[in-house]
């Protein structure tokens, strides 16, 4: 009667094991849905709320362009809309190490300006100092076509 109960115990035990570590699957999310809805929190100004769903996505889909586009997005939420711009400084490296061979080459050329430039005045950033007061950039064709 031991060895029965005991071998019920043991059998209890492993399934508890394989239903509570064994049956997680990969996350069910669409990584395109999730960006969407992390995009319109930051629209609305929910910036931590935005970061939480943009820091799902990196973790969740580290291959997929919307995991490099949500960690560079916080690292740019941090340095533009929040101001602290040592945990962009943090998110921002972080992007270039773990997402730079998947991500678009202008993100990357992006993140590697903002980390260069951030906090810096408008005046003492050479390519946007000569920004004139329309906010054209030197060479750009503003007449209407």
């Amino acid at each position: 009667m031991k060895t029965v109960t005991r071998s019920i115990t043991a059998l209890t035990t492993i399934a508890f094991v394989l239903i509570l570590f064994g049956c997680q699957s990969k996350p069910t999310a669409n990584p395109a849905d999730l960006f969407t809805k992390a995009q319109d929190l930051q629209k609305q100004e929910k910036f931590q709320e935005a970061i939480q769903v943009y820091r799902q996505i990196a973790h969740d889909f580290p291959k997929s362009r919307e995991g490099a586009n949500s960690q560079f997005m916080i690292g740019f939420i941090y340095g533009n809309h929040l101001q602290d711009y040592a945990q962009a400084k943090v998110e921002l490296s972080a992007f270039l190490d773990k997402f730079a061979a998947v991500a678009d080459s202008g993100l990357v050329e992006g993140a590697k300006f903002e980390l260069k430039y951030m906090g810096k005045p408008i005046e003492d950033i050479p390519t946007l100092a000569t920004l004139n007061d329309s906010s054209t950039a030197p060479g750009m064709d503003t007449t209407a076509h």
